[in-house]
């Protein structure tokens, strides 16, 4: 694997190490999910690749501020990513309904090699959120977690509302549920943008220094698995 700097090798290293932390989480999907990434020699490659991709924005990044804006906003790519899965697990979506929301986002394709597509999708994102998570927590801002909590929670309404006119029969349901759909994609645009506007806590240093105290036990790294 080839890295665009030491930073971005170190990050890489960070995100390894807490899906390593998460394979042995008491939460029993995280570590399922954690676990099967880690020890799949074809899946590890996957996520290897597509993490390393998103976190490099990060790694181009010297100061602390922009590092946990591009953090920020590859939290965001992937709550998009997981929004799916997460949707028919909630409702267990099953039979026609679950053929006619695939068709929503995949066209005529076969429904079995869409599913198959988006699982492998859905256990990198979570893997990378993981990570993204730990990140966050290793340079100590409550701000970006916030922000980011507060997206995900905004963007899951929209997706509710977007799957349920999807998936329903009855047009005229469907175009009113589109009407609110609107309202509430506004307010996640509106926190989308606080996650590019509003400055991290600056407390504490940029990734670098953060790793390295971390590695040296100076620092406390929060636990992001039992927040």
């Amino acid at each position: 694997m080839r890295y665009l700097s030491q930073r971005h090798k170190r990050i890489m290293d960070e995100s390894e190490r807490a899906l390593l932390q998460a394979a042995s989480s008491p939460v029993a999907r995280t570590a399922r999910i954690a676990g099967h990434v880690v020890s799949d020699v074809k899946i590890h490659r996957i996520w290897e690749s597509k993490h390393a991709d998103l976190v490099r924005p990060v790694a181009e990044e010297t100061r602390r501020g922009p590092q946990l804006i591009e953090l920020r906003k590859a939290e965001v790519r992937l709550t998009h990513k997981r929004a799916l899965i997460d949707y028919i697990r909630k409702h267990k979506v099953k039979g026609a309904n679950r053929a006619r929301l695939f068709a929503a986002f995949y066209g005529p394709r076969e429904t079995t090699d869409a599913i198959v597509s988006e699982h492998r999708q859905y256990m990198v994102a979570v893997s990378s959120r993981i990570s993204a998570d730990y990140l966050i927590d290793l340079m100590c801002d409550p701000v970006s977690k916030n922000l980011v909590r507060l997206y995900e929670n905004a963007y899951d309404q929209y997706f509710e509302l977007f799957c349920f006119a999807a998936s329903e029969e009855d047009s005229a349901m469907s175009d009113a549920v589109r009407a609110t759909m609107r309202d509430v994609a506004q307010r996640a645009k509106r926190i989308r943008t606080r996650l590019s506007e509003v400055r991290p806590d600056n407390r504490y240093a940029s990734f670098d220094r953060q790793a390295q105290l971390a590695t040296t036990g100076r620092h406390e790294v929060l636990n992001y698995l039992n927040r």
